[in-house]
């Protein structure tokens, strides 16, 4: 209700025996203003987080632990869409009483305080006003409103300020005004205000003589529109990370590229700059809604959706704040389409040699083999076996760009494959010289040199990164473009960074006896759970402009 400047002496020795000491102690605490990550030298929040379990929050026979759970993570900082929260939510909405309300554990009759604590905590985890069982618990709230306009606790119940309270917290934050509520002409707030005693405390119900410290606490939430939380931890100012972002529109690739973002909403924001595309984003009551990339706008069933490391995401792409080392993928189609992905055998092959592409795709859990995918191969196309597999061959020279489509699932990567006529210089392992061409004129001679044989980045731990520098020379007699490859340990393919961008998006011109300075950093996810020595190559590959 506005106070400030709280005396916090009692939680100094806490103890927590339950999720439900940890969760509402972490409330208070963030109300106070302070961080329940470090509070007298306790994290609160991950004693609250030992206690998710067997998919769900504290006790398996209770309910309002999951309740307080979510609105005191929330309150904490953690993202609606992070496991536990989610995990709570699905407990919740699988043990709503057939009425729409909620008792404090499974299979109990509803009450009026835990069905309004669980319309809070479900808002929380990612439902809104609209969803179907938020407007059934609403329902049955509206139905137990008694005729002095105040609420009992069960259904038929004497009206009482608690309960009172607590559905004018669950109204509010479900942007309904209370007092549009009334029965018989009354509504819950003149009936609050009714048990206000002139010492400012508030009576249970209108039979007592005085008022009750808890129930004048609950009555300020209300009173104040205010409801839980009552406050949010505020975040630490942050830099935005890079991360990778694809966009496959109805008809084709509209981006790949590395991009700076927070959320997976705001790196399509970001991204517009990096490769070009316009977007639009329209405000709805359920949030911002992403509805037109590229000049590709919804329509009807089909629309944009978001994928992060190939699962699909449970709440808006606005809520859903980026970890380090995630890929985002935004698609165009309908809900259920189902995202692809192309590999091949091999990143350079000689003529005539034969390279297999395979495609899978993601179902939720596992990939699985597309059969009769096309594979695209600039300008021709092969399909796929059971196996998910097409092999093919070139006669000519050059950089051939593969990818892959099938009707009713989301477009691949692309991968770039390197056939004959070109220079290859591997950091790290070794230079591979194939021209393919039979003799070249002495003023027609293509050369480069690298000036280290290999790059050691020494001893990292996740979150780290270090750079080395690079010199490639020209020592040819004509104009060559470079472009960089790394092939190996997955940490360097997704982590490697060529003049602080991603190593794809590396390429260079250098003249005859030029020369082009490279910063090559290695930056370490912070969430990388591996150790031990990896290694890989930086090749760089050369060919004439």
């Amino acid at each position: 209700a506005g106070a400030v400047e709280f005396d916090l002496a009692y939680l100094d020795e806490f103890e927590g025996a339950n999720a439900n000491d940890f969760a509402k102690t972490i409330l208070a605490v963030v109300a106070a203003g302070l961080d329940p990550h470090d509070f007298n030298g306790q994290d609160l929040v991950e004693g609250l987080l030992a206690y998710h379990n067997n998919s769900q929050l504290g006790a398996v026979n209770l309910l309002n632990d999951d309740i307080w759970g979510i609105i005191a993570l929330r309150s904490a900082g953690e993202m609606a869409g992070s496991q536990a929260v989610q995990d709570a939510k699905a407990y919740l909405l699988a043990n709503q009483n057939d009425d729409g309300g909620w008792n404090y554990s499974p299979e109990g009759t509803s009450d009026t305080n835990d069905t309004a604590s669980a319309v809070m905590a479900l808002l929380e985890a990612g439902l809104t006003a609209q969803s179907a069982e938020i407007i059934a618990a609403l329902g049955y709230l509206e139905g137990a409103q008694n005729n002095d306009g105040g609420f009992g606790f069960y259904e038929d119940s004497e009206s009482d300020s608690g309960s009172s309270a607590w559905v004018m917290a669950a109204l509010t934050k479900s942007g309904i005004e209370p007092a549009t509520w009334e029965a018989e002409g009354n509504n819950p707030i003149e009936y609050l205000e009714s048990l206000r005693l002139e010492d400012g405390s508030y009576k249970w119900v209108a039979g007592d003589d005085e008022g009750s410290l808890l129930m004048t606490a609950y009555a300020a939430v209300a009173l104040s529109d205010s409801f839980y939380p009552v406050a949010y931890l505020e975040p630490e100012e942050e830099e935005p990370a890079v991360f990778s972002l694809r966009i496959e529109g109805p008809d084709g690739t509209i981006c790949d590229s590395l991009v700076e973002a927070t959320t997976a909403l705001d790196i399509v924001e970001s991204g517009s700059a990096a490769c070009g595309y316009a977007y639009h984003i329209q405000e709805t009551d359920f949030g911002p809604y992403l509805d037109m990339v590229g000049g590709a706008e919804a329509d009807g069933p089909s629309g944009w959706l978001y994928w992060v490391n190939w699962q699909a995401a449970e709440v808006g792409a606005a809520d859903y704040r980026l970890a380090e080392g995630d890929q985002v993928l935004w698609a165009y189609g309908q809900w259920g389409i189902q995202p692809m992905r192309l590999g091949i055998s091999q990143g350079q092959i000689e003529l005539e040699e034969e390279v297999t592409a395979t495609v899978e795709y993601f179902n939720g859990t596992s990939w699985l083999a597309v059969n009769q995918a096309w594979v695209r191969v600039s300008g021709d196309n092969y399909q796929t076996n059971e196996n998910g597999q097409a092999t093919f061959s070139f006669e000519e020279a050059g950089v051939y760009e593969i990818y892959a489509e099938k009707d009713n699932f989301i477009r691949t990567n692309r991968e770039d494959l390197t056939v004959g006529s070109g220079l290859q210089q591997s950091v790290g392992l070794s230079v591979v010289v194939d021209n393919g061409q039979g003799d070249v004129g002495q003023n027609d001679t293509l050369s480069f040199i690298v000036d280290v044989a290999n790059l050691d980045f020494g001893t990292l731990t996740p979150g780290q990164s270090a750079s080395q520098q690079v010199r490639v020379s020209n020592n040819g007699q004509v104009m060559v473009y470079l472009e960089g490859i790394v092939s190996g340990d997955a940490l360097f393919e997704d982590n490697i960074y060529i003049n602080q961008e991603g190593w794809e998006d590396y390429h260079a011109s250098i003249a005859s006896g030029g020369f082009n300075d490279l910063s090559i950093s290695l930056q370490i996810p912070q969430n990388y759970g591996l150790s031990g020595q990896k290694s890989a190559d930086l090749i760089f590959w050369g060919s004439r402009q």
